[in-house]
């Protein structure tokens, strides 16, 4: 099973994900990497901290960038 990371570029500065996680397809790591966004928003705001500038940039165990996913993308607007 292929493992994937979920590392967070803020205003600049990555964060490494050291563990990652086993995912089945590209697809499924991106889908967790959306219900991880979102959570980690949710905690933002319970904070007051600003929720502008993070990103996921998953990658898979040769460090290819699959997928850059904005945290402000996961946001629904209703």
């Amino acid at each position: 099973m292929p493992r994937y990371f979920f590392h967070v570029r803020e205003h600049g500065v990555l964060s490494h994900d050291p563990n990652g996680m086993d995912m089945d397809t590209d697809n499924m790591a991106y889908e967790e990497a959306v219900k991880a966004a979102r959570e980690m928003l949710s905690e933002k705001v319970r904070k007051g901290i600003p929720i502008d500038g993070q990103v996921f940039e998953i990658t898979n165990a040769s460090g290819e960038v699959i997928h850059i996913l904005p945290f402000k993308s996961v946001l629904s607007y209703g």
